[in-house]
């Protein structure tokens, strides 16, 4: 088949018409709904927008027009997360010379069960699936094939490409369990009373007046209607002591009050925030929390503390650490039960001296 060529002259392809006609849609539709479709420039105005990928909302750095934090960065720098400027500016976007985290398994599938749960991404674009056998023995019957081998040079080289092209490797069992994962989750109540239901991969951005710092949040979806807010999150166990920790430890209430915040700032409303949980187990299970009004409430102060203290040493350009102990001004001192249990040790061998 011959290749197809554009008349000379033509001002646009016909896939680059195509493009336009499509943009133009999905524009009226964004306009409707009261969003904005990203045009690829730096954004200067609140709003919710469209067309925005993950990783330019996570990585570039000039796609607002300041400074911008989300939840996964505030983290590093609350000190009762163990965090501190310095922790937070070593991996923070806007400083160039930031480290990247490094990812999880846990992690990795997560997202893998995001996109396919959700549709937010087009899973191809983002994930590979490693197979069983070794790749120069794909041609053979599966029967004479050789079992998958990290070490091997030809299984070292699918790795090497999978990170070159910046796909996160998953599993044949991993893949089959987030199937597992759907089918169960697609029969959950709420998600079919339709709490999954609205607008995906939609970026909200609203730059706080008083530091201008841009907080930005990304919902798996944004109602259509009223302000109940889901956000799908996989766990390992369904303890309701260990979701309770989560909602600290992983930051939840964070995620929450940044939501409510760009809400109200942008005029939408705002309800409440559920998380929906599956549970990572080879057989999934379902359920679902709200997070309580005044946890989101201490979210708010934490996320207000974290944007004077960004402000401060923004406008300083001082990062501080931790500075433990009063910044080395009050002693270190033995926990209690260390001295406890050393003098009873010394006591007795003083008495046994003695005797």
């Amino acid at each position: 088949m011959g290749e197809i060529i554009d008349p000379k002259g033509s001002e646009k392809s016909i896939g680059n018409l195509a493009g336009g006609i499509i943009g133009a849609i999905a524009a009226k539709r964004a306009e409707k709904n009261g969003e904005r479709v990203w045009d690829g420039k730096t954004i200067t105005e609140n709003g919710v927008y469209a067309g925005i990928s993950l990783d330019d909302y996570h990585g570039k750095t000039d796609l607002l027009d300041g400074p911008s934090v989300s939840k996964s960065a505030l983290k590093w720098l609350i000190p009762t997360h163990g965090g501190s400027p310095k922790a937070f500016w070593g991996r923070w976007q806007w400083n160039k010379d930031h480290v990247d985290p490094k990812t999880t398994d846990a992690l990795d599938f997560g997202k893998a069960t995001h996109c396919l749960l959700l549709g937010d991404e087009v899973f191809k674009d983002r994930f590979i699936v490693r197979p069983d056998h070794r790749i120069e023995d794909m041609g053979l019957p599966e029967k004479d094939r050789r079992a998958w081998n990290a070490n091997a040079n030809d299984c070292k080289a699918f790795l090497a490409d999978a990170q070159k092209k910046k796909l996160t490797v998953i599993t044949t069992d991993q893949f089959d369990r987030i199937r597992r994962i759907h089918a169960d989750a697609s029969k959950y109540p709420l998600v079919k009373e339709g709490i999954l239901n609205g607008r995906i991969e939609r970026s909200m951005l609203w730059k706080d007046p008083e530091t201008g710092i841009w907080l930005r949040a990304r919902p798996d979806v944004i109602p259509k209607a009223d302000g109940v807010y889901a956000d799908l999150k996989t766990a390992g166990k369904f303890d309701e002591d260990f979701l309770e920790r989560q909602i600290f430890e992983a930051g939840y209430y964070l995620q929450a009050a940044i939501t409510r915040m760009v809400c109200r700032g942008l005029n939408m409303p705002f309800d409440t925030f559920a998380l929906l949980y599956v549970l990572n187990d080879e057989v999934p299970d379902t359920g679902h929390g709200e997070i309580d009004q005044f946890d989101i409430d201490r979210g708010e102060k934490a996320v207000r503390w974290c944007l004077r203290t960004i402000r401060r040493c923004l406008d300083t350009g001082e990062w501080p650490g931790v500075q433990p102990f009063n910044d080395g001004e009050r002693r270190i001192q033995m926990k209690t039960w260390s001295k406890e249990r050393l003098d009873h040790f010394l006591d007795a061998e003083d008495h046994r001296e003695v005797a």
